[in-house]
Formats: C-alpha cells, structure tokens, sequence
C-alpha cells in the first residue's frame, strides 16, 4: 500500500482502503456488517428516509455481527426540504444525527448537504467525519470545515452526481486538499482500486458493486438488473428526486429522457416521486420503479459475498 492509503486504514481503522457506499435502502447493518468483518469499512446508508429506531437496531447489528471493526452511518443533509417530503426531511435528519451522536458511531459519512453544520457535533462524540462531494469547490469547503476525509465521486458513479468525471475531480482534489482524499465513481475491479491508488488516491469507496453482492438489501429483480446491464445501460436524470442521479434505464427513467424542462426541482420533485426508489431497490417494481447504478455495471458480471467483493478489490491494493 501507499503513504496515503497506510494513513488512511491507520486514520479508519481499517486493514485495506476499502471503504463500501452508502446507499439508501440497500446497504443496511447487515451488508456493512459484512464489509467491515472483512477489513473494509462498511456504511449503513440512512438514505434520507430511514427511522431512527431503525439505525439503531443496524448499528447493534454491525457491532454484534464485526465487533470492534470500524463502520460508519450515511446521513444526507439534502437541505432545503419540506417537513412533509418523505425524502431527506429536517425534523428526520435532527433525529438521526442525535442515533449517531448518541451511539458514538466511528464514522459519518455526510452526503448531499454541507456537513459543517453537523461537523462539530459528530467530532465531540468521538466520530470521523467524512464528506462526499462531486465538485472542486464542495471538496474545499468540507476539507477547510476540519473533514477528516474527503470522498470526490465522479459523474460515472450510480445515485446522486455532479457535472464532473472522477479522475479529473480525483487530481484537482489531490493539487488543493490537505486532508486525505478517497475517489468514487466507476470503480468496481481490483485494476481500478490500484489506478485510484497509483494516482494518489488514499482509498476508494465502491458502490454499484457491493449493490450486487448477497448481503445487499437490493431486491433480486434489482440485482440481477446491475449484472445484465452494460454501461449504455444507465442515464443521469432529475426524474427521482428533482436532483441529478445515474440510474439504471427503467421504464420510468426512460419516460423522462428529454423532458428535463418539465421536471420540478428538488424537493417538489422528491414529494411526488421519491417513493419510486423503495418501488425499485426493494420492491423489484421495474415498470414504476427507480434503480441507481453506476456505470461500472459494465464489468460486473455476478452476485457475489461482500467479503469475497472486498477481497478482489484489495487484490491489487495490498500487493508487495
């Protein structure tokens, strides 16, 4: 391994620079227990919509089921939203963060929103902050807030995206941060974990491919989705949420290719149609459903364990 990524697995805890996604829905305790049992760090993802009650009950299992591994809890600060939009609301966000504050989880991992204004709070009850962005200056507004990593995730990443690939956003990271910097987007083989590496990343955090392993909340119709698909397969698109995300070309999706003009922004959007995920990632509802991937579906040709996963990726990684 390298300077950064021995830094990063000493700052983590980790034993390969592995970290696994959040991603709502899908990547409960039992899918981050796995990751994190097997060196990585495994994330639950609370994805805007998960009660607190709910996190709690995941926490208690990635700590029985990989006791003493390091893992971390998604919180979105999407910003902004209604107390009645299902996706991402105030008074839900204040609740989760109080789970994970009052769990004294290891790690937070804060997408969407700006977490300079959680960042405090999580570092006095003893947690690592780190924040996933998709643009250069998102990426030194969290770095100069104190984060102790920072996640740059390219447009070819499955969820919410920026405008930006990732080795572009990946080397202006590595020229204007001082904080350690992992990469997101399009990574899914142990060939791409050592590029990110060899190009100075301290890690890399991995989402679609860990979507299809078996500890996935995924539904099978949703899985065997990612592992039939090529990287033609996916489209960025507002239809969702109201904000840009790569999904797979479901039905839905393709309804609102070339209509973006008609799309209400976020969270008048997110109102109408965010229970379209839950339709897709668990209940497998291809015809009304909504199915984040990213474009690495491309080279994922099976349903595997998330050690196995964790394993194959790090390959390369920890090579003499």
């Amino acid at each position: 391994m390298t300077p950064a990524t021995d830094a990063l697995c000493r700052l983590l805890g980790l034993d390969v620079p592995i970290l696994q996604a959040g991603m709502g829905y899908v990547s409960t305790g039992r899918l981050a227990a796995a990751v994190s049992a097997a060196g990585g760090l495994g994330v639950i993802a609370t994805g805007g919509v998960m009660a607190p009650a709910e996190l709690t009950e995941h926490i208690a299992r990635v700590r029985d089921e990989a006791p003493g591994k390091p893992f971390a809890v998604n919180l979105l600060l999407p910003g902004g939203s209604d107390p009645g939009v299902e996706f991402g609301s105030p008074e839900l966000t204040r609740s989760l963060l109080d789970v994970c504050v009052g769990e004294r989880v290891p790690a937070a991992v804060i997408g969407l929103g700006d977490p300079r204004a959680v960042m405090g709070e999580l570092k006095d009850a003893g947690a690592h902050v780190v924040g996933v962005v998709g643009s250069s200056r998102a990426a030194r507004n969290v770095a100069e807030a104190g984060a102790d990593l920072v996640i740059v995730q390219g447009r070819e990443a499955g969820g919410h995206v920026g405008e930006i690939g990732t080795l572009t956003l990946l080397q202006t990271a590595l020229r204007e941060l001082e904080c350690p910097v992992a990469v997101a987007g399009g990574i899914a083989t142990s060939q791409a974990v050592a590029g990110a590496l060899a190009a100075g990343a301290a890690g890399v955090s991995v989402g679609t491919r860990f979507l299809a392993s078996e500890e996935s909340d995924a539904h099978a119709l949703y899985k065997q989705a990612v592992v039939d698909a090529h990287a033609r397969s996916t489209a960025v698109t507002r239809a969702c949420s109201g904000k840009p995300g790569r999904a797979l070309r479901s039905p839905f999706v393709e309804a609102w290719i070339g209509r973006d003009e008609e799309i209400d922004p976020y969270p008048a959007r997110a109102e109408e149609h965010y229970w379209r995920a839950r339709a897709g990632m668990l209940e497998g509802d291809w015809d009304n459903g909504y199915f984040p991937a990213g474009q690495c579906v491309e080279v994922i040709d099976e349903v595997l364990p998330a050690a196995q996963i964790v394993e194959e990726l790090a390959t390369l990684a920890v090579a003499p």
